[in-house]
């Protein structure tokens, strides 16, 4: 039977359900309809299980009304459909599919998502490719009137259609000023998380082990692989990782420092040297390498541009007294200052 179910009847009742609140949830494209919907969701493993099953199968049911049925008896089928138009063709009983086969669409709806999740999504609509190099930003203006700025060493996929804005971040990290449109979510995959907004802003950024969002206007729905759902709204920010979303609010000035790489900037305030080389090496083809673990741990503050790694070297011999020894292949070793 598959899926985390202990009974046929227990399946089928759960199933029933998700449909009705995916249907109700959908007619009614609200923030709170979809929040309650992934309230539910969020209960149980089934239920997410039954929930992702009647969504998948619903896109698919979409894409496949928009090609010509392939039955027999269907008047427009095979080669009968050149002769549609004709009026000396006997008319025939109205095609109707039988509940084998929905359910067979149904199945295969299923199927199809396990196998390859895009198949489905390339049936009505290209897919676009966005990146940029290491030290590289870059700001892409979407056909829908959307706004997507890549930070260094970035890509993207994009998948405008009828129903939905499909966007996948494939590396890197991303800001998104989201154009209106009630008829289409704007749906960012990150490793498995989804945040799903209308119209709003907000960041996404691509951890090792954490997936990182930052939102600035309005609200978006976070799920991540299990289909938990958290809602997060403006001057807050979640971070999803392995089923868990934590929502944490952000003081304005924290928001300015995540942001500050739009400008060119990256911003310290009580941060470990460790953790701002390690910012400072997502611009950098050549590292800056901490010679001393002693170091790590030093608290630094600043704003420094992120092309000027150098400059914050200068600084730290300043400050700290570290040293900093440039490498034949452009790389700085940061080591104490010599007694």
């Amino acid at each position: 039977m598959g899926g985390p179910f202990t009974s046929a009847a227990e399946r089928q009742a759960i199933e029933a359900e998700a449909a009705r609140r995916f249907l109700k949830a959908r007619a009614a494209d609200t923030d709170a309809a979809w929040e309650e919907a992934l309230g539910w969701v969020a209960e149980h493993p089934a239920h997410g299980y039954a929930f992702a099953k009647v969504e998948a199968a619903w896109e698919l049911s979409e894409r496949l009304g928009e090609i010509a049925p392939t039955d027999p008896r269907c008047p427009l089928s095979g080669r009968d459909a050149n002769l549609a138009a004709d009026p000396v063709v006997p008319k025939t009983a109205p095609w109707r599919p039988t509940r084998r086969m929905l359910a067979g669409t149904l199945a295969a709806s299923v199927l199809a998502v396990a196998i390859g999740g895009t198949v489905a999504l390339q049936l009505d609509h290209a897919v676009d490719h966005y990146r940029t190099e290491i030290g590289e930003k870059r700001v892409v203006r979407l056909a829908d009137g959307s706004v997507v700025r890549l930070n260094t060493g970035s890509s993207i996929e994009v998948a405008l259609g009828k129903k939905e804005r499909a966007i996948r971040l494939l590396r890197g990290e991303a800001s998104f000023d989201v154009a209106h449109d009630t008829a289409r979510p704007f749906i960012v995959d990150a490793d498995g998380a989804k945040v799903r907004a209308v119209g709003t802003a907000f960041s996404v950024r691509l951890r090792p082990d954490l997936t990182e969002v930052t939102v600035t206007q309005g609200v978006v729905l976070v799920r991540d692989a299990q289909a938990t759902g958290r809602r997060v709204t403006a001057g807050n920010a979640a971070a999803v990782r392995q089923g868990a979303i934590a929502v944490t609010p952000l003081a304005g000035r924290d928001i300015a420092r995540r942001l500050a790489w739009q400008q060119g900037r990256l911003s310290f305030d009580g941060d470990t040297l460790a953790q701002a080389v390690e910012e400072f090496n997502r611009y950098r083809t050549s590292p800056i390498v901490i010679g001393d673990p002693a170091l790590s741990g030093l608290r630094i503050g600043g704003t420094f541009r992120s092309d000027r790694s150098d400059d914050f070297a200068h600084a730290l011999e300043q400050s700290f007294g570290i040293r900093a020894l440039p490498g034949a292949d452009g790389s700085l070793l940061l080591m104490p200052a010599a007694e």
